[in-house]
């Protein structure tokens, strides 16, 4: 009881900061003294909002971002990292950035298709081979340019690209190896309508839901599986209940780092200059982390008993991909087919 009263406190008086916050991020008043800061007119605080546990590989990044901006800019910038969906959810923290209420969110791919569609192009399903490919992706290149350039128009400055991993099948009773096996099957998405395509062309029933609402979704039988990584499945208990996991490397889940745009523009350019700093220096970094991450808990899950772990076996591939065919000419007609082309250039 008293371990709740305490988590319950701290949960408050962070949301209470926060808000004392959110209204001025930049300001000097109330701050501890500090040598490398004086002669500093004003501090620069960057609320980071973001849904999953810390100790992911997004979570890691945004603390390991957070380190090397107050590095850089040597204490006049402090990124404030809020976790586990505690400010908002992935289903409502776009718009809080665009009111700048937050001034920085890393929502996954898919969350980005609603607002551009040309982003579906990351959903793709099998598009990616092997980690050497994925990390193309990732580096400075035109695809990766030119989406997050579209974001000017929707007042959000794209800043980069993070990655957690390739994505597999979770199930509550049986291991899904078939195409067969999606038949009326109700699997967690996120909201997508490439997602909501594959999963249809699978046979099985797809169910959009915010990642903080999976949990009880799975405990009432709401949904029956979910696609997502070996990372996020083993940090948020989702084997638990989920007990037969597939391996199938069919997707990728990667996420957007993005700023309010005003407040953006407001920073000094030797400020800009130190935040794409840290990005850029923290990018292989970020990479082998996210990497080692979902290894050390497939490691983990395989040590649990009531685990069964599947790798998805050529033929059974080929079966998936066969099925999931038509989507590739349904992007390139009803999107944009340029996309698919820089993305298809950039990882062969």
């Amino acid at each position: 009881m008293k371990y709740f009263i305490t988590i319950s406190l701290a949960t408050v008086l962070l949301i209470a900061g926060f808000i004392g916050y959110r209204q001025n991020s930049f300001t000097s008043d109330g701050l501890p003294y500090d040598d490398e800061q004086v002669g500093l007119q004003e501090q620069i605080i960057i609320h980071f909002s973001h849904v999953v546990a810390e100790n992911t590989p997004k979570g890691l990044a945004a603390s390991r971002f957070a380190e090397l901006v107050k590095e850089k800019t040597k204490g006049r910038v402090l990124v404030q990292v809020y976790p586990n969906g505690i400010l908002y959810s992935d289903d409502n923290e776009l718009e809080a950035l665009k009111k700048n209420e937050i001034q920085m969110i890393a929502p996954t791919f898919s969350k980005m298709t609603d607002l551009l569609p040309t982003w579906q192009v990351l959903d793709l399903p099998f598009v990616f081979h092997n980690e050497e490919q994925v990390q193309k992706l990732y580096q400075n290149n035109a695809l990766k340019t030119a989406l997050l350039d579209e974001l000017e128009d929707e007042q959000i400055k794209g800043l980069d690209f993070w990655h957690n991993g390739f994505k597999q099948i979770a199930a509550n009773d049986k291991l899904i190896q078939q195409v067969d096996d999606f038949t009326n099957l109700r699997i967690r998405i996120m909201p997508s309508e490439m997602l909501q395509q594959q999963f249809t062309l699978l046979r099985a029933t797809p169910v959009t839901t915010s990642f903080g609402n999976v949990y009880t979704q799975i405990e009432k039988k709401g949904v029956e599986a979910q696609e997502n990584t070996i990372s996020n499945l083993y940090s948020k208990g989702f084997h638990t209940f989920e007990k037969n996991i597939t391996l199938s490397n069919h997707g990728i889940l990667g996420y957007a780092v993005l700023m309010n745009e005003s407040f953006w523009k407001k920073l000094e350019p030797n400020i800009q200059n130190q935040i794409m700093d840290a990005l850029n220096e923290m990018k292989d970094w970020q990479l082998m982390t996210s990497h080692n991450i979902n290894q050390k808990s497939l490691t983990e899950l395989k040590k649990l008993p009531n685990v069964t772990i599947h790798t998805l076996t050529k033929d059974e591939k080929q079966q998936w991909q066969a099925q999931l065919a038509p989507i590739y000419s349904r992007y390139d007609k009803q999107i944009d087919d340029h996309y698919y082309k820089l993305l298809r250039e950039q990882i062969n």
